[in-house]
């Protein structure tokens, strides 16, 4: 019985088999990268690689002129302005959105998904795993890293408190910590110390029941908390 289930399961032996018409542009911030990438996509069957970009408003103007089925997008792009290249193309042209990176946090990870994102790939995966990653966002489904979805999905599936619990300074770090910024980084734009950071953001998990930083982040997209300047 296991060995039919493992036979029924199984995935097929060339991977340009998970891939049919599939429109792809590519943005990343590595020249190598980009080039490496080019090649192996365009080696597939089934994929039509409609352009490569190198920065986000390139994104732009080519899923606008082209309008990609998927956009392959590196973090370094995706991440600034609270992701915002995500959910332009989004609204652009409705492409889907897998995004690639050397390195993930919590806070990007929810960030890239809250702005729209389905997928998000290391970009040292397996040639074959890339392609099953693209294949899972292109019909529609989530490619995420496992240890990363439980609170996520906690989250999202339960009645939230309202951010008027919060004060202005604990809604203020909650908004930057949204947008990826470390302790550090959230300590120089508000002028205070790290582990000042650090107590507020263990108070705001208290007051909202969250346990992590990937929930405070994801609570924090959700109800679009924007960091004020002027406080």
């Amino acid at each position: 019985m296991q060995t039919q289930e493992r036979t029924r399961t199984r995935l097929p032996s060339r991977p340009h088999q998970l891939l049919t018409a599939l429109r792809v542009l590519i943005a990343d911030s590595c020249p190598l990268f980009l080039l490496g990438l080019k090649t192996f996509l365009e080696q597939q069957e089934g994929i039509e690689l409609v352009g490569t970009a190198r920065e986000g408003e390139e994104v732009l103007r080519l899923a606008q002129q082209t309008r990609p089925s998927l956009v392959i997008v590196d973090l370094a792009i995706a991440r600034p302005n609270n992701f915002r290249v995500i959910r332009q193309v989004r609204n652009l042209c409705g492409a889907k959105v897998l995004v690639v990176a050397h390195y993930t946090s919590p806070e990007y990870l929810a960030g890239a998904i809250q702005a729209g994102a389905l997928g998000y790939l290391f970009k040292e995966s397996d040639p074959y795993l890339f392609l099953l990653a693209i294949r899972t966002v292109q019909e529609g489904r989530p490619w995420i890293q496992r240890e990363f979805t439980e609170g996520l999905f906690r989250l999202i599936s339960q009645p939230l408190p309202p951010p008027q619990l919060l004060t202005a300074r604990e809604r203020d770090i909650l908004a930057l910590l949204a947008q990826g910024l470390s302790n550090k980084e959230i300590a120089y734009r508000l002028g205070i110390k790290p582990g000042t950071v650090k107590e507020h953001i263990s108070r705001v998990l208290r007051k909202l029941n969250l346990r992590n930083r990937t929930e405070a982040a994801v609570y924090a997209t959700q109800f679009d908390l924007q960091f004020n300047r002027n406080r």
